[in-house]
């Protein structure tokens, strides 16, 4: 039986980059696009100590707050003028219908969107690019930096922080989460999601390796990895973390393996099985609002899905002015709230309620997506 994890060698740790802990991770890509001194990667507490010690801090000057709020009376009225905007989204359809919702509420705008997995939505992103054709105003995917630099570099996106948003302008969005051509608008630790009907009390895991016991052989959901950079970021801080050992160990179970995050939540809804991992709440919420016998297990050390909102180049857009209101909208306080309004959500505006073990992904290339996808079985 795995009865915990190896200490890590020195080459380990300094391969690992956490957020959270340390200021580093995905801020090194962002380092090489925007020169080291416009970022910035310092080794104190991070993300966690920076909401803690440094409370939302608006621009001290007044002018620089009027000048925002003038910018955004602009923004809105040449939103308006432009009509109806659509967006690419990677995560859960109830999220994208509810901030869509919120923001026609308060603009009068509407918005359609098409929902894929974050690797076919940014491929297809890409094909429409390189056709000369963009009908996605705004991206909001996860976990997906080093698409964004390229798509910089072949000029199919503004970069957030040249776009000149009211919500940055003003000092109401956390700058730290602003890694050159994307913004983080919502950070959702993994977890392992539970049927309640035949999983409950002391049974429940308390650690990834837990479901390595006897217990959970046949009952162990497993979504495809290979789907989305997200799913390849956890894999390889398990792999990381556990060794090879635990893999091995973990197929062992009988893995009942499953094309995506939705189908495997509806499956394990369905009494498919017992135990499915990993999992993010919002895939979770939707199946137990619709009466599922679904609840969710979180993890004190973890990685997540780091939702980012990107821009498609204001020559290339349909409707450039509705897309910057809609990303100045779910950076902003309010609409954060709506966007992460799931319960047990909270915005990035409240990264002190993440786990204490949080780590945020360290990006791997897309090479690495077939091996993981190989070693834990998917064809």
């Amino acid at each position: 039986m795995f009865a915990g994890h190896p200490p890590e060698s020195g080459a380990a740790r300094a391969r690992r980059s956490p957020l959270i802990r340390n200021g580093l991770s995905a801020l090194f890509i962002a380092s090489a696009w925007l020169g080291a001194s416009a970022v910035n990667a310092d080794s104190g507490a991070g993300l966690r100590a920076t909401v803690k010690s440094e409370p939302l801090q608006l621009a001290q000057a007044g002018g620089a707050r009027a000048s925002a709020a003038a910018d955004l009376d602009a923004l809105i009225k040449a939103a308006k003028a432009e009509g109806d905007m659509t967006y690419y989204i990677d995560l859960t359809e109830n999220v994208a219908t509810r901030v869509g919702n919120g923001f026609t509420a308060k603009y009068g705008i509407k918005t359609s969107f098409i929902r894929l997995p974050g690797v076919p939505l940014q491929q297809r992103y890409s094909s429409e690019a390189a056709a000369g054709s963009i009908p996605a105003n705004l991206l909001i995917t996860s976990n997906s930096l080093p698409f964004a630099v390229d798509a910089v570099k072949q000029g199919w996106l503004e970069p957030i922080a040249e776009s000149g948003l009211p919500v940055v302008k003003s000092g109401e969005f956390p700058s730290r989460l602003i890694l050159g051509p994307v913004a983080t608008v919502q950070i959702t630790p993994w977890l392992f999601a539970l049927n309640t009907d035949k999983l409950k009390g002391d049974a429940i895991p308390k650690d990834w390796a837990d479901v390595l016991k006897p217990q959970f052989k046949g009952q162990v959901l497993l979504p495809d990895p290979r789907v989305a950079g997200a799913y390849i970021d956890f894999w390889s801080l398990i792999l990381e973390r556990y060794g090879q050992t635990y893999i091995d160990q973990l197929r062992a179970q009988n893995l009942r393996l499953y094309p995506g995050g939705v189908p495997a939540v509806q499956a394990l809804a369905a009494g498919e099985g017992s135990i499915l991992f990993p999992a993010v709440a919002p895939q979770v919420a939707g199946a137990k609002a619709k009466g599922g016998p679904v609840d969710v297990s979180i993890m004190e050390k973890t990685t997540g899905v780091e939702a980012m909102v990107m821009l498609t180049a204001r020559a290339k857009a349909k409707t450039p002015n509705a897309a910057r209101l809609f990303a100045n909208y779910i950076m902003s306080q309010e609409g954060n709230a709506v966007l992460n309004g799931d319960p047990g959500g909270f915005t990035i505006y409240e990264l002190n309620k993440l786990p204490k073990g949080y780590e945020s992904p360290k990006p791997y290339p897309p090479s690495r997506r077939e091996e993981i996808g190989k070693m834990l079985g998917f064809q």
